[in-house]
């Protein structure tokens, strides 16, 4: 029986925090709000010269990341009776490998996350309530240090470079529109969102086990 709990108490103490790290990531990637924070913040835009404004790049990135059947990403600038283009094939891919990440790691966060809530529940009915306590905020250490980490490795030029690499793998040139965008400094911007979200979901968590864990008195 201990060893199963061993066993327990490992797997939370390793998936919650991958599971929060992934959720918090992916949350941030599909609202619109952190894209026009880096596009106001950055300037980025007038670096590209469309007519199109921000606000409409940002709700463009964000309804191609949360739609379910849109295979191609494209975004339009009205020119007389046409309307050009603006992103080309390489940055259209791009997108597309981009939000196929989005999406797995969508349901692996959300399966973690509902695979450690589930070992939470069962260890309250089978494990001491102070050794609960103890494991909960350790957990929560655990994924504090693993959020701050993965914030200091994305701020790494040559992490970002690799990661990219591994996962996309498609080159775009110095002027690619798409880079100009979403290049630096838009790490900063995942950092600062992502780590706000994390830390929120964190202090909910903290809160249930603190109210789940506390001491019962007699008297209050």
């Amino acid at each position: 029986m201990r060893r199963l709990n061993f066993i327990w108490y490992i797997l939370i103490l390793v998936i919650l925090p991958i599971s929060i790290i992934l959720l918090s990531g992916n949350i941030v990637m599909r609202i619109s709000a952190t894209y026009t924070y880096h596009f106001n913040d950055s300037q980025v835009i007038e670096e590209v010269g469309s007519v199109v404004s921000g606000s409409e790049f940002a709700d463009a990135i964000t309804d191609y990341f949360n739609s379910p059947g849109r295979s191609e990403f494209q975004v339009y600038e009205e020119n007389g009776e046409y309307r050009d283009p603006i992103f080309d094939d390489n940055e259209s891919r791009v997108m597309v490998r981009s939000k196929t990440i989005l999406l797995w790691t969508l349901f692996t966060g959300i399966v973690l996350f509902g695979g450690s809530i589930a070992a939470y529940i069962y260890m309250t009915t089978c494990i001491e309530r102070e050794r609960l306590r103890i494991l909960g905020f350790i957990t929560i250490g655990v994924s504090v240090v693993g959020v701050a980490l993965l914030d200091f490795l994305i701020l790494n030029k040559e992490f970002r470079v690799s990661l990219y690499n591994r996962f996309i793998g498609i080159e775009l040139g110095q002027e690619s529109t798409l880079r100009i965008i979403l290049g630096s400094p838009f790490e900063k911007t995942y950092v600062i969102f992502s780590s706000i979200l994390a830390i929120a979901i964190i202090g909910i968590l903290v809160y249930v086990h603190y109210n789940t864990t506390k001491e019962k008195r007699l008297f209050s």
